[in-house]
């Protein structure tokens, strides 16, 4: 392993320890938490069988990297838990998630950064997922902090039908809701790491794309021919969003009209490489992960930056929100000029009917009955 990891600070207070999940390894046990500035503190694995009761004694261990112990295997282990002290008070046990299988469940999944915010999220929904599934994706962790109920019905449909889950961030500490994304970040990649074999970080309005390369991104990642590469990076490319999309579902005609890659074409010359790029990284290769690139790989793996010949981003950006049009705009003309551009003719057709079809499936012929909010 690499050497030279620096923490990401996230800006928050120190917080006590507040578990999210645990994953058990062939090799070892990870607990992660949702505490921020706990980075290098000495914490105590805690091990309980599947009726609750403690097993042995508690294991030392450092959070390293952020949110994250390293635990030893201990047979008959259902629940973890972690502790700032070796007895005593802990919190309460979360169930470990199996990650021993040695075949990965998937071959190319995503992972959605926190949803939050008052924007209806149904729309962009229904076209991440459908999206993604056009390149090759069968699998979604999606994490929330905020949902309006309307949209929920959405995401639980994705759940229903086996390709999506949801997991809540949630904790009694207070933060911004964009820092969760720290904690999202590192829990995906364990989530992931053993039952994902490619995952792509992407907000809920990114659309990672290739270009000129002829196939999908399930293609291009099954053609790499160098078991080193870890993470693939795209370059950013701003699509100028000014409107708020819907809030309720009134029929085919208003989805094909209001989908951010039919609506929106104003698009930005592509960003430096680097500059906040998206990934797809392989989980097994990688230690941490930044919110756009890889910080610290296993071993000797590298990272390949595609040049935007190859793949993009199609970033629908919300100039409205958070300012954006005053904070960043002014930045993103100075790297060149705009130009009109379309989502791609060939997935384009696909995409707009197996968006209009979910979306009809989930909220029929419309909102009469539903009750408005």
């Amino acid at each position: 392993m690499k050497c030279g990891y620096a923490k990401m600070d996230d800006g928050n207070p120190r917080m006590n320890i507040s578990l999210l999940a645990a994953y058990e390894y062939p090799y070892q046990i990870n607990v992660m938490m949702s505490s921020s500035g706990k980075y290098g503190d000495t914490v105590y694995c805690r091990y309980f069988d599947e009726f609750r009761n403690e097993i042995g004694t508690a294991f030392e261990a450092v959070v390293f990297p952020q949110f994250n112990a390293h635990c030893v295997l201990r047979n008959g282990t259902a629940f973890m838990s972690l502790s700032d002290a070796p007895t005593g008070v802990y919190q309460y046990p979360v169930p470990i998630i199996d990650r021993t299988h040695s075949e990965h469940d998937h071959f190319f999944s995503v992972c959605v950064a926190p949803i939050y915010g008052r924007e209806p999220k149904w729309l962009h929904l229904a076209e991440l997922f459908e999206h993604y599934k056009l390149q090759g994706a069968s699998h979604f962790y999606v994490y929330t902090k905020y949902i309006d109920e309307y949209s929920r019905l959405l995401l639980d449909d994705y759940i229903r039908t086996g390709e999506a889950e949801v997991i809540a961030l949630h904790d009694p500490f207070q933060r911004a809701d964009d820092s969760w994304q720290f904690v999202q970040l590192q829990d995906c990649l364990l989530r992931a790491r053993h039952h994902s074999r490619w995952i792509a970080y992407t907000d809920l309005d990114e659309r990672l794309i290739m270009t000129e390369y002829n196939g999908t991104i399930e293609n291009y990642l099954r053609n790499i021919s160098d078991p080193r590469i870890g993470e693939i990076q795209f370059r950013q490319r701003w699509i100028l969003k000014n409107e708020s999309l819907p809030m309720r579902y009134k029929g085919d005609k208003q989805v094909g009209k209001w989908m951010p890659t039919q609506r929106y074409r104003n698009t930005s010359h592509v960003g430096p490489p680097g500059h906040t790029a998206r990934c797809i990284i392989a989980p097994e290769k990688v230690l941490v992960v930044g919110v756009h690139q890889v910080q610290e790989f296993f071993d000797d793996n590298f990272r390949h930056r595609l040049n935007p010949e190859e793949g993009v981003v199609r970033h629908y950006r919300d100039i409205n929100s958070g300012e954006w049009w005053k904070l960043w705009l002014p930045m993103v003309e100075n790297m060149g000029n705009f130009s009109l551009t379309d989502y791609p003719k060939l997935y384009n057709d696909p995409l707009v009917k197996n968006v209009k079809d979910r979306i009809r499936s989930v909220y029929g012929g419309g909102t009469k009955s539903m009750t408005k909010g």
